[in-house]
């Protein structure tokens, strides 16, 4: 005759854990021990109590950038926008639906540092200037500078020369 086997439940306070049997009457402890834990945490601390006055008054000597070629102020290229929203690429109009073939020509033939100056009338849309600014990164621009004008002083204010 088989001997059926039946299934019971756990009682409260058992775990669900197998014991060895030559560990059962020896009580095993499923906790997690933390002094260990705390231990480590202790030195990690006083590593980086010591630690971190050494490193703000460490001083890091970046490299210097190697193979650079910066154009000269006349190789530079000045992008405007007049008035009525047309571009300008040193004297020449250039009309909005060219202005990025026409950058990529130009700045094809360049060798170096791309830069160009952007100039724009008080009264053009940012739009057309986040535009233009599109086509000159699309067409390999690396850097784009904002030509401004000085605020015409009054000599009749006070502190003028």
């Amino acid at each position: 005759m088989k001997r059926r086997r039946t299934r019971t439940r756990p009682s409260v306070g058992s775990s669900m854990i197998p014991v060895p049997p030559g560990l059962r009457d020896v009580g095993v402890m499923s906790e997690i021990n933390v002094t260990p834990m705390i231990d480590v945490m202790i030195v990690l601390l006083i590593i980086f109590m010591v630690v971190t006055p050494v490193i703000t008054n460490y001083a890091v000597r970046l490299p210097a950038a190697a193979h650079v070629i910066p154009e000269t102020d006349d190789e530079v290229l000045e992008l405007g926008i007049d008035q009525a929203g047309d571009y300008w690429v040193d004297e020449d109009r250039v009309p909005a639906a060219q202005l990025e073939d026409h950058l990529t020509r130009l700045y094809a033939a360049r060798p170096g540092d791309h830069l160009i100056y952007l100039r724009a009338d008080r009264g053009v849309g940012y739009d057309r200037v986040l535009d233009a600014v599109d086509a000159a990164r699309t067409a390999g621009v690396r850097r784009i500078g904002a030509i401004t004008e000085p605020a015409q002083s009054d000599p009749d204010a006070p502190g003028a020369n």
